[in-house]
């Protein structure tokens, strides 16, 4: 397992400076959550952490690597949106498929992850059907089996479970929790909801103004 550190991350666009100096860790295997108002700095952190955005200075370390040059896909992270980001015209397999495929990951292998991660979240029934005749909490399974599928070492999640009703969010909540537990994989999570907060973490950061 490996661990990722912020130090000194500078984010402006142009004069507008989101985030002036950022320095924290997370730790192998931990939950940590970031909370915070909109506005504050949190998605702009998980982007640059996976590659999505650049600081403007400042180093991520993953280990030993400075990654801040590394391609998206070459930092052994994955992320699961608020929105799901799924292919709507895939079934829920090639969906879960689709990041495994770029990987260029051999078809038998691929058959099997697929199989693998559908039963972690409770998917096999439904690998044939589009996600549109899914529930928002069945959704947001294949977005996280799709995030699992690439073994990733963490797995950024930016408010996975905001839109779901409260019942279908202890669910998919929960499921997350499980399977930090049981495979160590290391979590950066987004959220609002403090009493899920408490229950999940194990570390909080609080992001003001772009500081913790």
């Amino acid at each position: 397992m490996s661990s990722i550190t912020l130090k000194n991350i500078h984010k402006a666009y142009g004069k507008d400076v989101i985030i002036p100096d950022l320095n924290f860790t997370i730790e192998d295997g931990s939950f940590t959550v970031l909370v915070g108002p909109s506005g504050c700095g949190k998605s702009t952190t998980l982007r640059m952490i996976a590659g999505l955005e650049k600081p403007t200075s400042g180093e991520i370390f993953i280990d030993d690597e400075n990654v801040v040059d590394v391609d998206p896909g070459k930092r052994g992270i994955a992320m699961v949106f608020q929105n799901y980001a799924l292919y709507p015209t895939m079934s829920v397999r090639d969906n879960i498929e689709f990041g495994l495929k770029n990987k260029k990951v051999p078809k038998e292998e691929r058959n099997k992850l697929i199989a693998d991660v559908s039963e972690v979240v409770g998917l096999t029934p439904y690998l044939s059907r589009k996600p549109s005749e899914l529930s928002g909490g069945q959704r947001q399974r294949i977005g996280i089996a799709r995030a699992l599928a690439v073994n990733p070492e963490f797995i950024i999640a930016d408010e996975p479970v905001s839109a779901l009703d409260v019942s279908i969010q202890a669910q998919v909540v929960n499921l997350m929790k499980d399977i930090q537990q049981e495979t160590g994989t290391a979590y950066l999570f987004i959220a609002h909801d403090l009493s899920m907060v408490k229950y999940i973490s194990d570390r909080i950061g609080v992001l003001h103004l772009g500081h913790l």
